[in-house]
């Protein structure tokens, strides 16, 4: 592979700056990132769907994006993204190694290697879980590291919302470890110091910076991500509507203030003051349910789809997902956990990688898939006796 055209990327500014910032209130900070020039491997947090654009906008040269494969089964708009910023095709669940021969290839032609390394959007204010190693291929790629931090986008747009926030969101270059010193540290020292900058959080951010998000609908479709009701431990009737959210079985509700957190409306007393801590729960709760053999979740009206990189995915049923403690079945297709990982695009697909291929779960809103994901990440952990608390996310 090339390095991006900077020609393109000139005017992919003159467009997207200006637009970003009347949608999202979006601005780089310009000043950190003078003086930065490639060939370089750039890494962010990674909070909204337009992280790539938005953190890419305080650089003057274009940057070769790391891009989960999904976005190349899109037909004319996939070529069309290919052709504007060339970006080099990863498959999200699984090594790739294909696409580390790629980003040498940019790094030899003097590229940009732009990469989040937790591979994830947020789900709940906090960077999803950085996969030890990107220190081992800093080393082998032998360029400056630049770690950009981006603030405020889950506030603004987190995963599940329809409709943004408005505030203030940024982004900055926190720091920049030069080939010199990057020749000094080891691959875990590398990974350290990429931790210490993007294992952000938003909540943490906005105690400090008290900044204001106003919206109408923070909460809406927040049934997404959390499934567990902290005051009656149910599993399926949480529910949403605008910025209250509530549970239908025993009438707990709370809503979101301008500035990310739950004020309790009523019955709340257990819930905590935000969504990662609920998270938290959620996590504990899962991690000591009784599973058994029964049929834990079902949802109908989802689709199975089969998919290729860089072909459009072929719908192959229409029918219902099912949870069981060893595998799931969708669409009537068997898929055990030990034999399976899996990766949330969004909040209504989810792609399965099997040995026989790679499927895609797609859900009309409101159905959590997220559910399906962390519990059987969670039984896939027990039953191949891996210690590492990976739960999708």
């Amino acid at each position: 592979m090339k390095k991006a055209n900077n020609l393109i990327f000139f005017f992919l500014r003159i467009i997207f700056i200006p637009a970003l910032f009347l949608l999202y209130r979006f601005l780089f900070e310009q000043k950190t990132s003078k003086g930065i020039k490639r060939p370089c491997l750039y890494l962010a947090n990674h909070q909204t769907s337009f992280d790539q654009f938005a953190a890419g906008m305080g650089f003057k040269f274009a940057i070769n994006y790391v891009a989960t494969d999904t976005i190349f089964r899109h037909g004319l708009l996939s070529k069309l993204m290919v052709l504007l910023t060339n970006p080099i095709p990863f498959s999200k669940g699984s090594s790739d190694l294909a696409a580390v021969k790629n980003m040498i290839s940019v790094i030899k032609d003097g590229g940009c290697v732009g990469m989040f390394p937790s591979g994830n959007k947020s789900f709940y204010g906090e960077e999803s879980f950085i996969v030890p190693g990107i220190g081992k291929l800093a080393k082998k790629l032998n360029v400056p590291v630049v770690l950009v931090q981006i603030r405020g986008g889950f506030f603004t747009k987190a995963r599940w919302m329809i409709k943004p926030s408005k505030g203030k969101m940024r982004a900055a270059v926190v720091r920049v470890i030069q080939k010199e010193e990057l020749q000094t540290m080891s691959a875990d020292e590398v990974d350290k110091a990429i931790f210490e900058v993007l294992n952000f959080n938003d909540f943490e951010y906005n105690k400090k910076a008290q900044i204001p998000f106003h919206g109408k609908r923070k909460a809406e479709y927040l049934e997404s991500v959390l499934f567990y009701c902290p005051e009656c431990e149910s599993l399926k009737d949480l529910y949403s509507k605008g910025c209250e959210f509530y549970c239908k079985n025993c009438g707990a509700s709370v809503k979101i203030n301008d500035f990310g957190f739950f004020e309790k409306v009523k019955n709340a007393e257990k819930i905590p003051d935000t969504i990662l801590e609920w998270s938290y729960k959620q996590l504990d709760f899962i991690k000591n349910y009784d599973y058994s053999n029964k049929q834990v979740f079902k949802d109908d009206n989802v689709c199975l789809y089969k998919a290729q990189r860089a072909k459009k995915e072929e719908l192959l049923a229409k029918g219902s997902i099912e949870f069981y403690a060893d595998k799931l079945v969708v669409c009537e297709k068997e898929f055990l956990f030990t034999e399976i990982t899996m990766a949330a695009v969004g909040v209504r697909k989810l792609t399965i990688y099997s040995k026989d291929g790679v499927y895609a779960i797609v859900s009309p809103y409101r159905i959590n898939l997220v559910k399906y994901m962390i519990c059987g990440y969670h039984l896939r952990n027990k039953a191949l006796g891996i210690k590492e608390e990976f739960y999708g996310y």
